[in-house]
């Protein structure tokens, strides 16, 4: 008898589960089969298992530094990591696919027909099936390593404890994450790493920040180095490795094998259904679909990211494109990922080697330091750097970035690339202060300035005013070139301070600048709120300074006891915009004014800034308030 279903998946990984549970979702009948329980490397052996002990060790770490002689017991720690594992296991257990609709099969399977499988003796068949076999630890033919007990992802985490000293060898995500963890709970690290650099698929520049970090925590590292031979020496093994054309020998009490991973496509009779394959992949179109029709794979068995992400992203795109008649195809554009070492490293489309290749000198590079961010100031010995890839014209190519919450910061960077928003939006976007993704913000101010001085009339404008672009040449540009010269006159002739200052007990009316912007003025499309003491007017002014003393481009140059002037210097035509506030002892408030000398202030931003520099102030209230 033949069992026969709508949608069969082979195997119960991150892209098997999510394929079985769309294709559920859209009432197919499906059947789930995997020799192993669900979930999959990433449950039982990869990102589950190993972010868990990356937080247990973050914790020892912190406690370390006030308990140095603080002593680990790394038993409990696995224990603890099993317990996480049988936590994320109950929400995917064959119980919960059976109330999803989905049958699960805990067995072998093979294809005895183009779309048939034999599974424990019995036959199943659908008219679309969905490869999800996952991939395995690449094991290098290595002389002797056959021969001494070494570990892999697969058995690290199976162990009653971890051993005191550990070889890792590969320097990819794996290899440095778990070197960091480890050493942190008291095992001796030393990593070897083939390549001149660990983590070759990063940023150099970041990338030799982290392995500066790994290094100063006490991780041996040894990059160019390749292992020739292994050698098992009662309880401890040797590893030789050649480097500069000399041998040397590494001796731990483990040896951990991180050097990626290899698609599982032996055994299940792939070529009796026609799918064409490598030892390194299945072979699939842009939809997904094998060389087989009706027969789908995903996941880490076709590449090209080993990232369960991607493998989520993948299982979607294959039951919808098996389910219905409209064909997606997969996008790798938005590729984006996370090395969860501390500081984490977070990756988000192409890197700046690879948009210029492309894309040559057009592109634009933004950077910032975590220092330049209160946030990451407010940690000890914090270190961090963002690094924005843009086209010409200010939308994302790719960022990178290092630093504690990178991973959170590259989702929000993801979703304006995916989203095909221009950077230079985020300027007005208000984020909470103090927080990490405020680095963002900056960039993006900057982004905003940069689109402006980009735009041909300002171009025209800049050259004007520069004396590169001969007057009686201009008319050729056309009346908007000709309109820039004049705003070039406005800021050379009139870029002057106006009367400013406290008049009957109040700011003086606002001049008529179209930007200009007062909690006094008689004109309803002018006024703008004051802001409450919300305590003493020590305090109100101890805020407010502040405030303005972290604001970038702001310089104070009048502070007085009820009165504080300020002058935001715009970055694209250095014109001035003045900014006052006056203490109203007795309304218990701040009136705000701000003017643009010119007038048009970079094409206004007044009421951008003080909606930014109101919500500055009430955070940094609130948070003397609860402190």
């Amino acid at each position: 008898m033949v069992k026969k279903y709508d949608i069969v998946v082979l195997g119960a990984g991150a892209a098997g589960l999510t394929a079985a549970f769309t294709a559920a979702g859209f009432s197919k009948k499906v059947v789930l089969i995997d020799k192993n329980l669900p979930g999959g490397e990433c449950t039982w052996s990869g990102c589950i298992p190993s972010k868990s002990l990356i937080n247990i060790a973050k914790e020892v770490h912190h406690a370390k530094k006030y308990t140095p002689d603080l002593q680990i017991d790394t038993s409990v720690v696995l224990n603890d990591i099993q317990a996480v594992i049988q936590k994320v296991y109950a929400g995917e257990s064959p119980e919960v696919l059976q109330n999803a609709g989905i049958d699960f099969m805990n067995s072998y399977a093979k294809f005895v027909g183009p779309h048939t499988l034999e599974v424990d003796g019995e036959k199943i068949e659908a008219k679309k099936i969905i490869l999800s076999t996952g991939s395995s630890p690449m094991v290098p033919p290595i002389e002797g390593l056959d021969q001494v007990s070494y570990l892999t992802n697969e058995t690290i985490f199976t162990q009653n404890s971890f051993p005191k000293t550990m070889t890792i060898l590969g320097g990819g995500p794996i290899g440095v994450e778990l070197s960091q963890a480890l050493n942190r709970i008291g095992v001796k690290v030393t990593l070897v790493e083939k390549a001149e650099r660990i983590l070759s698929n990063d940023e150099k520049e970041l990338v030799v920040m982290i392995q500066q970090r790994l290094i100063d925590e006490g991780v041996t590292i040894h990059t160019g180095a390749t292992a020739v031979r292994a050698e098992q020496k009662g309880h401890t093994i040797d590893l030789i490795v050649e480097k500069d054309n000399t041998e040397m020998t590494v001796t731990s009490e483990g040896l951990l094998v991180a050097l990626g991973r290899q698609a599982n496509v032996k055994g299940y009779g792939l070529e009796t259904a026609g799918v064409e394959y490598t030892s390194k992949s299945i072979q699939v179109d842009d939809h997904m679909e094998t060389t087989a029709k009706g027969i789908y794979a995903i996941g880490d068995v076709v590449g090209p990211y080993q990232l369960s992400h991607m493998a989520n992203a993948q299982g979607i795109t294959a039951a919808q494109n098996a389910i219905l008649p409209i064909n997606k195809k997969m996008d790798y554009e938005q590729v984006t990922w996370v090395t969860y070492t501390d500081p984490e490293l977070g990756r988000s489309g192409m890197s700046e080697e690879q948009a210029r290749k492309k894309y040559g000198d057009s592109i634009r590079v933004y950077e910032q330091d975590y220092a330049d961010i209160d946030r990451a100031n407010t940690k000890k010995d914090s270190i961090g750097k963002v690094k924005i890839v843009l086209d010409k014209k200010g939308y994302i190519l790719g960022a990178s970035i290092l630093g504690d919450r990178a991973g959170e910061i590259i989702s929000q960077i993801q979703t304006i690339k995916s989203l095909k928003i221009n950077m230079g939006k985020l300027s007005g976007v208000i984020h909470p202060y103090p927080t990490y993704s405020e680095v963002l913000v900056k960039i993006g101010k900057k982004v905003y300035v940069d689109n402006l001085l980009n735009q041909p009339v300002v171009k025209v404008f800049n050259q004007a005013r520069a004396g590169e672009l001969p007057k009686e040449k201009i008319a050729i540009y056309g009346a908007a070139a000709v309109a820039s010269v004049g705003i070039a006159n406005i800021a050379i002739q009139n870029n002057l301070k106006p009367k400013l200052g406290i008049e009957n007990g109040c700011l003086k009316e606002v001049p008529s600048t179209p930007n200009a912007v007062s909690s006094q003025t008689k004109d309803t499309d002018k006024r703008v709120p004051a802001w409450p003491y919300n305590g003493s007017k020590q305090q109100a002014k101890k805020n407010l300074i502040g405030m303005l003393k972290g604001y970038e481009g702001v310089e104070i140059n009048q502070n007085d006891e009820n009165y504080v002037h300020a002058v935001f210097t715009t970055k694209g035509f250095r014109f001035k915009d003045d900014i006052e506030f006056y203490f109203n002892d007795a309304a218990q408030r701040i009136e705000f004014r701000s003017a643009s000398r010119v007038g048009y202030s970079d094409w206004g931003v007044n009421r951008q800034r003080y909606d930014e520099m109101r919500s500055r102030y009430f955070n940094i209230s609130a948070h003397r308030i609860n402190s």
